[in-house]
């Protein structure tokens, strides 16, 4: 009896300290030829959240900005998450018209908000510029 309490009480560690570690590894996107860095900017009504990444447009790589106008200031983890939706679809969208991948780039920060964060932004407040090229 004693031996089964102590197998149980380790396998719940190994569960707890499992589940502690999932969410920092799912903010990483190693993979990605595309990353993004995303951080808070000012405060208030005059916060945004400002993003720098690569989009790949006939083999060239640009740099990409996206800015998103909000009020509330991103965690650490929600950065992360950000960065890592912003990633994937530049990732996924490789050779595209380039605003095709800015509109798809302003669709993953939309949808991440809402889905990961529960805050709804306009599309409105979302700003996308690679090099000339903003939407």
């Amino acid at each position: 009896m004693r031996l089964a309490r102590i197998a149980a009480a380790a396998a719940v560690t190994t569960a707890l300290t499992g589940a502690a570690i999932a969410p920092a590894a799912a903010g990483t996107n190693a993979g990605s030829g595309h990353s993004y860095t995303c951080s808070n900017q000012g405060g208030g009504p005059d916060h945004t959240v400002n993003c720098s990444g690569l989009i790949t447009v006939n083999n060239v790589l640009n740099g990409t900005t996206v800015s998103i106008g909000d009020v509330n200031v991103l965690s650490g983890t929600q950065l992360s998450d950000l960065q890592v939706a912003l990633a994937n679809v530049a990732d996924n969208n490789v050779n595209a018209p380039v605003t095709v991948q800015l509109l798809n780039l302003e669709t993953a920060a939309i949808n991440t908000y809402l889905s990961k964060f529960g805050i709804t932004v306009l599309p409105v407040n979302v700003k996308l510029c690679a090099g000339s090229i903003c939407v």
